[in-house]
């Protein structure tokens, strides 16, 4: 829908085990989730998110989260992760921080999403704006997920791999289809970011679709591209075709059985149609309405629509291992809440790679896949707002390292003698991280996070 909505927590660091809920691990860094929000909030009744919200309405109610919940001593560092495309390039004045005008969500086209939270976390202007990061809802996804995981291979002498994990991607399949790149161990860039959900695809054979409706504005037009396929526009408009084509063909059929059974349906045909999902939706509605969407979750796992929907994840994921040889594919977004497409998914990809890399020890077996093409480690917080969190840490680090605060703090622990005032664990524990995801789904998201401490080892 045009208008989104914003899911915001509050956390602090946290050294206690994980079996509380509250409790996020980005490898070796650990953190509690103090506080959470919606904005704008579900419907307690309908559980429906409301379409009515503008683009400033949302960004106004989150910077008033931030302003509420601004710690004694201000806020350390700030991320974003946003859905895009966005400006991602701190160069790029005119651009940065901002969704471009390619995005379809025609009400966000333009605006400035960075400067407002910027200025209600208090990080404008001079060094400050160096604890300031900004990228898309899959490439920082990526990056939390490339750290959490080289961590743990470091940790474990159980890896299915003894090369060091240099390279993941991310993949998010929801409203839309975005990608993420680590390579080298570096978030990628370039002449913007990655749109690897707008690559073609093989359709499988007798494929009728004619396409989704944000195709329009698209690369290929949206015509056999990964979103234009696998997405839950673009699965919902399919559906809506698949329903128009079977009401069509009951008329048709109807016709020429006359009145038998006194209504023109057999027995079997009756049968049929009560394994189908009712609907109280008007399938004259597209896949742009959010509660048209609904049906997706509805629908049998024998439904065709997941054959497609497989088909097109499977083929990014084989132009991702032909193109960047990534040893990581991780599996995100609403759409894969439907645990069945994660065989169906490997098992295609199998098929298509047709024993191309059969070499590669990681991919001489199809069971190997497994742990290849694997789920997002933190869907149930959001991956893309842990990705937030990833940012800000990165932002805060990469300021410290270069201001020597590192050495500064242990060299004011370690003597009285200096004339500065002595930094303490309690204050310590007042720097805060804040992380902010603007996502599609859930159009925005914002967390906040406290303390750098505790961490068991340093991040790669």
């Amino acid at each position: 829908s045009s208008s989104s909505s914003s899911s915001s927590s509050v956390a602090k660091n946290n050294n206690n085990n994980d079996e509380n809920n509250n409790i996020l691990s980005i490898g070796c860094t650990k953190l509690h989730l103090l506080h959470t929000a919606t904005i704008p909030k579900r419907d307690d009744v309908t559980g429906e998110i409301p379409n009515n919200y503008t683009p400033e309405e949302i960004i106004s109610e989150a910077c008033s989260f931030f302003r509420t919940h601004l710690p004694p001593d201000g806020y350390s560092a700030l991320g974003i992760a946003s859905f895009g495309p966005a400006g991602v390039d701190p160069k790029s004045k005119d651009q940065y921080g901002k969704i471009l005008s390619g995005s379809p969500k025609k009400q966000w086209r333009g605006v400035d999403i960075l400067s407002p939270i910027q200025e209600a976390c208090g990080l404008m202007g001079g060094e400050l704006e160096k604890r300031v990061a900004f990228d898309t809802d899959v490439n920082a996804p990526a990056l939390a997920e490339f750290q959490h995981r080289s961590y743990q291979q470091e940790q474990s002498s159980n890896t299915s791999s003894s090369k060091p994990l240099t390279s993941l991607s991310y993949i998010t399949i929801g409203t839309g289809v975005g990608v993420g790149l680590v390579l080298n161990s570096q978030p990628l860039h370039g002449l913007l970011h990655p749109e690897g959900g707008h690559i073609c695809i093989q359709p499988l054979p007798d494929d009728k679709f004619t396409g989704y409706s944000w195709g329009a504005k698209s690369p290929y037009k949206g015509m056999g591209t990964v979103e234009g396929v696998a997405s839950s526009v673009a699965l919902t408009e399919r559906w809506i075709q698949m329903e128009q084509e079977r009401e069509m063909a009951k008329k048709l059929y109807a016709k020429g059985s006359g009145d038998s059974g006194g209504n023109g349906s057999s027995p079997s045909r009756k049968r049929d149609e009560e394994q189908e999902p009712s609907s109280k939706i008007s399938i004259n509605n597209n896949g742009d309405n959010a509660q048209t969407r609904e049906i997706l979750s509805t629908l049998p796992n024998s439904h065709p629509i997941w054959l497609h929907a497989s088909n097109a994840i499977a083929n990014l994921c084989v132009s991702l291992l032909l193109l960047t040889s990534c040893q990581k594919i991780v599996l995100g977004g609403g759409i894969m809440k439907r645990d069945i497409l994660y065989p169906m998914v490997r098992s295609r990809v199998w098929t298509l790679l047709n024993g191309y890399l059969d070499s590669v020890e990681e991919l001489s077996d199809e069971r190997k896949l497994e742990d290849v093409i694997v789920g997002s480690s933190w869907e149930e917080v959001g991956s893309g707002l842990v990705g937030a969190f990833a940012l800000a840490l990165d932002a805060y680090e990469k300021d410290g390292e270069e201001e020597g605060e590192e050495e500064g703090r242990t060299s004011l622990l370690d003597s009285d003698a200096s004339g500065k005032k002595k930094t303490t664990l309690e204050s310590e524990q007042r720097l805060f991280t804040s992380g902010v995801l603007v996502g599609i789904g859930l159009s925005f998201g914002c967390a906040l996070m406290m303390s750098l401490l505790g961490r068991g080892s340093p991040r790669r």
